[in-house]
């Protein structure tokens, strides 16, 4: 797309002068241009017809989306975010003016074979988590969140870009539309989206740090965790698995895996992941400078001005800034914008008649033009204001009027609340030239207080003594089953950080003791060896009861109480009934009884009439085994009875 119309050269709204072309995103050209009013560099993103559908370049509805995305993104003051000055629709397309960041992209850096180490990412990832933490403050996602979306100034800190536009283009009702144009493959469109983007759920903050995350790893690795050339694989593995670093890192790399984590519930807070990096840091050494690229090229000084340079065919005057949402104008000859005022042009315009009437009429009076000249455009040194008393907001805005560079530096410090400005160098009065740098020191709160490392093993009232020793109390309490500890005693610190801000109400998890088991299925006729290993693999105790059974074999489970299926205690002991094998009875008495009656005694007692022996009519004369044996249960007890009369027979019959 880059300068295939001709757009080097060429003047946006009068006032930006494309110089070159300088990247490419997902749905725009990136240039760097010429201020001609402010006299210095810019980045110009162009949002070319040729990657716009077909009938939408008069579609209001869509210029509106734009210009109100790059108009809430110009709301944004930070240092960790990049400025928007500007905002337009010319006949080369909607355009967004912004700082011009010197030391290149992130994406450029890997592109050129750096990888950075654990102490750069660390930094990098720093300044990213606190533009993240401001513009999540302001209701906003950033929603694209990528190396060529992470910009570098000339000093090497890191800045956010892209804010809201690509976000508001991809997530409106056509979006759709417009990916089917980009010139990001299907593989670059998800490669850093979190599992909830791969699962087409609306994304939040937590979204944006799922993404920097997976930047940071691979800014450090030199590839983006879970990626394939399979874009469907790649967001079912977000989705499913755990970024796993195997232990690379030391301390940052716990921090990323935490703040990687599939379900977003479970991830920190931009706020929180920079706490954890800045804890990270005491286990690192101090940084290297990162591999900048080199800075842009040199742009001639060629006279112009906002007011001396005349737009071409293609471009307008500025028009001033709408309130609210931006109307529509179909005379893409009249270019809009914000962020300027033609009466801006005109204020200028009247100076510099001024000086140069001066210069001619003073003629030889050299030094009294001069100093008028100076006083209109001049840049005597101006004194640097008090910053104690000024809150971070406006602390940007005061230096950039004064084109002052801001470096700011943060630390810790008791007695102090996060945003609090500590010192400044030089100090208030100063005179300093357009250009220099102003460093500020800015608190981060009062000193972490480290959580002591002992409460687990004590009772919740003992860990809340312990805490409120270093200023901390109880917060909430997550009870859990543990089949180490006994109930009540705390497992756990429930928190991401070992460090907190003083005052913090700290999460802990507390024994249930172990889980409640299960009585198994152990049936009847089961082996006493198998049950009691089933039993004791559940860590339950085993009670064996011998009784006497006329059905189940001796040394064969009966029975197990509590019964199978019941929800016991985890230190419960089940009885487990075992069978002695059948029980012992006496045979009864049966001389003089009929064999029906011996029969029905014989039943009673558990046992059962074997062979008659003799006349079934005739009484039982005796038993075999004997009355009063002790015999088992079941047993069969044979009769004999007395013999019909006449019916004994003589030896010879025999």
């Amino acid at each position: 797309m880059a300068n295939d119309r001709g757009e080097i050269g060429r003047v946006l709204g009068g006032r930006y002068r494309l110089v070159t072309h300088i990247g490419t995103g997902r749905f725009t050209n990136v240039y760097l241009a010429y201020d001609l009013s402010q006299s210095r560099r810019v980045a110009v993103k162009l949002l070319s017809e040729d990657v716009l559908p077909d009938g939408w370049i008069g579609e209001g509805a869509f210029v509106g989306r734009f210009l109100e995305a790059a108009e809430e993104a110009a709301a944004v003051s930070h240092p960790h975010v990049v400025a928007a000055h500007n905002w337009g629709d010319s006949d080369l397309g909607l355009y967004v003016v912004s700082d011009y960041m010197e030391g290149g992209s992130l994406l450029g850096m890997m592109d050129a074979g750096h990888m950075l180490s654990p102490s750069q990412v660390l930094m990098v990832g720093l300044d990213a988590s606190r533009g993240l933490e401001h513009i999540h403050d302001q209701g906003i996602i950033h929603g694209d969140i990528r190396p060529s979306n992470i910009l570098f100034s000339r000093r090497g800190r890191a800045r956010l870009a892209d804010l809201g536009t690509s976000w508001a283009l991809t997530s409106s009702e056509t979006g759709g539309a417009l990916m089917a144009r980009s010139v990001f493959s299907a593989i670059d469109a998800v490669r850093y989206a979190s599992p909830e983007q791969a699962q087409g759920l609306t994304p939040d903050h937590k979204s944006d740090v799922y993404s920097l995350v997976l930047v940071l790893t691979e800014a450090l690795s030199g590839r983006v965790p879970f990626e394939s050339d399979d874009p469907e694989y790649t967001q079912m593995a977000k989705m499913s698995r755990q970024l796993d670093l195997a232990g690379q890192f030391s301390r940052l790399g716990r921090v990323l895996e935490q703040a990687g984590r599939p379900e977003r519930d479970d991830r920190p807070s931009a706020r929180e992941l920079g706490h954890g990096l800045l804890a990270a840091a005491e286990t690192l050494p101090r940084p290297a400078p990162l591999p900048l690229i080199k800075p842009g090229p040199e742009i001639p000084d060629t006279g112009e001005s906002a007011a001396a340079a005349a737009p071409d065919r293609h471009s307008g005057e500025a028009a001033p800034k709408a309130k609210g949402r931006m109307p529509y104008r179909k005379n893409r000859s009249a270019p809009r914008e914000g962020g300027s005022t033609s009466r801006e042009g005109r204020s200028a315009l009247r100076r510099l008649l001024a000086a140069v009437v001066a210069l001619v009429v003073l003629g030889a009076a050299g030094f009294g033009a001069y100093a008028l000249w100076d006083s209109q455009f001049g840049t005597d040194p101006q004194p640097v204001p008090d910053l104690a008393e000024v809150d971070e907001a406006h602390l940007s805005r005061i230096l950039g009027e004064s084109g002052w560079v801001l470096e700011r530096l943060e630390r810790r410090q008791d007695g102090t609340v996060a945003g609090q400005i500590l010192g400044q160098a030089p100090l208030a009065g100063t005179g300093l030239e357009r250009g220099e740098t102003v460093t500020v020191w800015v608190s981060l709160g009062p000193e972490l207080v480290v959580i002591p490392g002992n409460l687990a093993g004590l009772a919740v009232e003992d860990a809340a003594v312990s805490l409120a020793a270093v200023g901390l109390s109880v917060g909430d309490v997550n009870e859990r089953f543990d089949e180490t500890a006994i109930e009540g005693v705390v497992i756990e610190v429930d928190e991401l950080f070992s460090e907190v801000e003083p005052g913090s109400s700290v999460d802990l998890v507390v024994s249930l003791g172990p889980a409640p088991r299960v009585v198994p299925d152990i049936t009847t006729g089961s082996s006493l060896v198998v049950a009691r290993e089933r039993l004791e693999a559940l860590g339950l105790g085993v009670l064996e009861w011998q009784v006497p059974d006329n059905v189940v074999a001796a040394g064969r489970v009966v029975r197990v109480e509590p019964l199978p299926g019941t929800e016991v205690a985890a230190d419960s002991v089940i009885t487990v009934v075992v069978s002695d094998g059948p029980e012992k009875v006496r045979v009864p008495f049966l001389a003089t009884l009929g064999v029906g009656e011996a029969s029905n005694v014989l039943e009673q007692a558990g046992l059962c009439l074997g062979e008659v022996d003799g006349p079934l009519d005739s009484e039982i004369l005796a038993s075999n085994p004997l009355a009063d044996t002790v015999v088992d249960f079941g047993t069969c007890v044979s009769v004999i009875t007395r013999p019909e009369e006449g019916a004994e027979q003589s030896p010879q019959e025999g």
